[in-house]
């Protein structure tokens, strides 16, 4: 029982693997046809390195499997920086399952024995029967692989908090697609750009704010650009709301002020002390006044006391001065909404609207953690004005990194249901919501072009 056959389809194509139990060494295939077994592809070696067998073969299988979903070619060097990152270590997680798995060896005695050597040899993901320890994604033996200790090339002496892994969503680094394509007379040359990024927690314990909102952005994804069209504005709010303050309720706030400055400086007691004598000189203060004023401040004690609130209106018809004022709450977070129409006129601009949609969908969409136990916070987007000059646009607003809280798309805008001979819709109405992550201060105002955020 020395090969050990499996399957893994990588972003939509099939493949074949072969582990040798013997040598550790996996064999990556195309898949079989009628019974032909599939050219080889790829090898991972025995002490976990990587290499091509049909550099050639390999890339066009993948980008022939990536026109059919209606994605973009990669070229070879992004194609290797792909297989060398995420192909590889779902590949390496395959084999790692193989031989892990005590029941593909013919001998318990015979499994650990090659456990323990493909543990040495830095094969990732492979558990050493005899420490426990199991390599992590660089061949690395450790105590908990999951943490990807020792990765980091150095200790730190500051709390640092490990980001949780991912399950890989499909996003194509540096991908850019617009609409619509070519060039259509009177459409003018302005327009706006969406770049998704991948959110970056704080990972630091300092460092768990952020002011400007850049601190929670990652490396740019796909980049889509569309058309100005009617219907841009930005609105700007900040929160106030109504505050009040009676004079009973002025007289327990400077009885607490007071208290707190004496308890600051000279200790508990002196503060308890302070608190009953200050107490005492407030009341007295408020009940040494005649006629009404000493009766609607009975009536109102009274009332509290019964916990009848209503007590002093009842009594004197009255009601405690509220000295009401608009008071500042805190700042708002923007909403933007986008709405855009796709009426694709060839084939070629129907699968760019078809990407574009997906694309949106896939970033705004919950991630998950390769373990499933936690839900991750959704790619981010970063929106910019480009006026024809290729440059940010000098007269309109500036935009801080935003969520994509809501997306809707309608397959049937001119209210009947057409399509291309090959399915494609004649139009999508598409409507987007964005939400920035941080508020808007008012110091950023000044050296920001345009009119500001």
């Amino acid at each position: 029982m020395a090969e050990i056959k499996t399957t893994r389809v990588w972003n939509g194509l099939p493949l074949e693997e072969t582990t040798d139990t013997d040598t550790g060494v996996i064999e990556i295939r195309s898949g079989s046809f009628l019974g032909i077994q599939g050219d080889l592809l790829a090898t991972g070696d025995a002490k976990g390195k990587w290499s091509y067998n049909d550099q050639a073969g390999f890339l066009r299988r993948y980008n022939n499997k990536q026109r059919t979903q209606g994605k973009p070619a990669l070229t070879q060097e992004n194609f290797n920086k792909k297989f060398f990152t995420e192909g590889t270590k779902l590949l390496n997680n395959d084999r790692a399952a193989v031989l892990n798995n005590d029941e593909n060896y013919s001998g318990i005695s015979g499994a650990i024995r090659n456990q323990v050597s493909f543990s040495e040899n830095g094969i990732p993901g492979v558990k050493n029967p005899e420490t426990g320890e199991k390599n992590n994604s660089q061949g690395s033996s450790v105590e908990d692989p999951d943490k990807n200790q020792g990765e980091d090339g150095g200790g730190s002496n500051s709390f640092e908090l490990r980001p949780i892994s991912e399950r890989p969503i499909g996003s194509v680094a540096e991908q850019n697609l617009r609409y619509p394509l070519g060039q259509i007379p009177n459409l003018g040359y302005d327009f706006v750009t969406f770049t998704a990024h991948e959110y970056k927690a704080a990972g630091n314990i300092d460092q768990l704010t952020t002011s400007s909102g850049l601190e929670r952005v990652g490396g740019a994804l796909e980049t889509i650009s569309l058309p100005m069209l009617p219907g841009r504005e930005e609105s700007n709010s900040v929160g106030f709301g109504a505050d009040s303050m009676n004079a009973i309720q002025a007289a327990a706030g400077r009885i607490a002020l007071d208290t707190l400055n004496v308890t600051s400086g000279e200790g508990m007691v002196a503060g308890l002390s302070a608190f009953a004598s200050k107490s005492k000189e407030e009341l007295d203060g408020l009940l040494k006044n005649e006629g009404e004023l000493k009766s609607g401040i009975i009536a109102y004690f009274a009332g509290q006391a019964a916990q009848a609130p209503g007590l002093l209106t009842r009594a004197t018809g009255s009601v405690l001065n509220p000295n009401m004022e608009l008071l500042f709450k805190g700042p708002n977070l923007r909403t933007f909404n986008f709405a855009f129409k796709f009426r694709p006129r060839f084939e070629d601009e129907s699968v760019a609207v078809r990407e574009i949609i997906r694309i949106f969908k896939r970033n705004m969409a919950v991630q998950r953690s390769t373990s499933e136990m936690f839900l991750l916070t959704p790619n981010i987007f970063t929106i910019k004005y480009i006026h024809n000059s290729g440059e940010d646009h000098p007269f309109m607003n500036r935009m801080k990194p935003c969520m994509l809280s809501g997306f809707n798309v309608n397959y049937t805008p001119d209210n009947s249901y057409m399509t291309y001979q090959d399915g494609g819709m004649t139009g999508y109405d598409v409507t987007m919501t964005f939400q920035e992550i941080v508020p808007i201060y008012a110091d950023e105002q000044q050296n920001e072009g345009g009119t500001g955020f």
